[in-house]
This record gives C-alpha cells, sequence and structure tokens, in this order.
C-alpha cells in the first residue's frame, strides 16, 4: 500500500491499495495533486490524491520497478527497474513511448532535468547514464561512484548539475552543460564515453547515501543512514 499522512499531527488520511508486493518508491508530480509509485510487483502506478485505487497501471517492466519520477510537465512517468532498462509512460494514455537500454546491472535512481530534455539514470554498480529524452539515446556515461548509486537529482532550472549519492558515501557534482572539466576543452554531447564532467566528491566518513535532492534554490540536501564506528 502506499499511505498518504497529515505531517502535522501524522495521522493517516487515506491508504492506496493495488500493489500486490512492497512498493520502493512513490513521487508526487510538480503540480502536487497527482503521484505515481514503483513496486516489486513489476509495476509503476499514476494516482491522483481523491482517488483510492490508480488511474494508470504501467506494465511492460521484467522485473522489479525500483525508481520513478515525473518529467517537469507531468505527462510522463519515467522508471528504473532491475531488468536494466529505463521506460517512459504516457500518463494520458498508459502507453510507452521510450524505452531507453544501456544499463549492465539493475538501475536503481532516476531523475528528468527541469526543462524536460535529459533522464538520468544510475544502476547497481555506480554508473550514471545520461538520455536524451527525444531519441532514447544516450549522451553521457558517468563513473566515478565505487558501489551502487541509490539517488540522483538535476539542480533547478534548465538542470546544469546533477548531484549523486550512493553506497560508497560520496556525493558526486556533474556538469550538465559547460565543456569539458580538463583542458578547457568541450565533450562530445553525442559521446556516449565522456567522462570529464565531474565537477566534485563531497565525502561522508561512514553514512551511506540514500537521498539527494535540489531545493528549488539550488541548496543540495543529503541524507543517509548513520553508521556509527
Amino acid at each position: 500500500t502506499v499511505r498518504l499522512r497529515d505531517v502535522e499531527n501524522r495521522s493517516n488520511l487515506v491508504t492506496y491499495r493495488g500493489h500486490n508486493y512492497p512498493v520502493w518508491e512513490s513521487v508526487f508530480c510538480p503540480l502536487g495533486q497527482y503521484f505515481a509509485s514503483a513496486s516489486h510487483d513489476g509495476t509503476a502506478r499514476l494516482w491522483r490524491t481523491d482517488h483510492a485505487y490508480p488511474l494508470r497501471i504501467f506494465a511492460g517492466h521484467h522485473a522489479s520497478v525500483d525508481a520513478v519520477c515525473f518529467h517537469p510537465s507531468c505527462t510522463y512517468v519515467a522508471t528504473g527497474s532491475a531488468d536494466k532498462t529505463c521506460r517512459l509512460w504516457d500518463n494520458r494514455t498508459g502507453e510507452c513511448p521510450r524505452i531507453f537500454k544501456g544499463h549492465r546491472e539493475p538501475v536503481t535512481a532516476i531523475a528528468a532535468s527541469g526543462d524536460g530534455t535529459k533522464l538520468a539514470s544510475a544502476d547497481d554498480s555506480g554508473t550514471i547514464m545520461i538520455w536524451d529524452i527525444s531519441t532514447s539515446r544516450p549522451l553521457w556515461t558517468l563513473t566515478g561512484h565505487q558501489g551502487g548509486v541509490y539517488s540522483v537529482d538535476f539542480s533547478g532550472g534548465n538542470g546544469a548539475i546533477l548531484a549523486s549519492g550512493g553506497q560508497d558515501g560520496a556525493v558526486r557534482l556533474w556538469d550538465m552543460k559547460g565543456p569539458s572539466k580538463e583542458g578547457g576543452g568541450s565533450a562530445s554531447e553525442g559521446d556516449p564515453s565522456s567522462n570529464d564532467r565531474e565537477l566534485k566528491a563531497l565525502h561522508t566518513r561512514q553514512t551511506r547515501l540514500l537521498r539527494v535532492r535540489f531545493s528549488r534554490t539550488n541548496l543540495l540536501l543529503a541524507a543517509g543512514a548513520f553508521n556509527p564506528v
């Protein structure tokens, strides 16, 4: 189930039923009235807060759906799965107009840029892939994390920076717009192997990072599970 709670008094307002196995993630669309959920049952679902049952069931992945996000227009939902693919779903029809293939390990995190042109997905090996949503083609493959990446997020506006966090306890910032970091040259946007876009790595001591999120003013919040020494 998915539950909607009142954050002030911590009471349960609505229980949404429909998934047959555990729900791994749920996210609100930018408009607030709709939300999506991802589940071990191999589906993602679209909901509205005033309906207890799903408006759409997105079925097509061949394994657990572990990550979900909205396109900024709220017209589409993107999902990442243990079947090593990402999919884009049309909220109006329930159809899948785009499939993104290239990961070699289960996809664990996904995010769309604020301008709606790029999709970032990360997997259990630490690889991050940046996709052109309009063509389903990979733009860049980013490596640097030692272990799985659990969360990715674009900065506000046109998404000039991507943040990532994961098992290695590091927050890494990646350049999504500017020239390559080394030599002042320009990394080819059509070259999926280009990997000179890391801006900075911020390390914790031993904390696995489960979420990274930019605020509307582009402050970055990183949250993880505390592991005492």
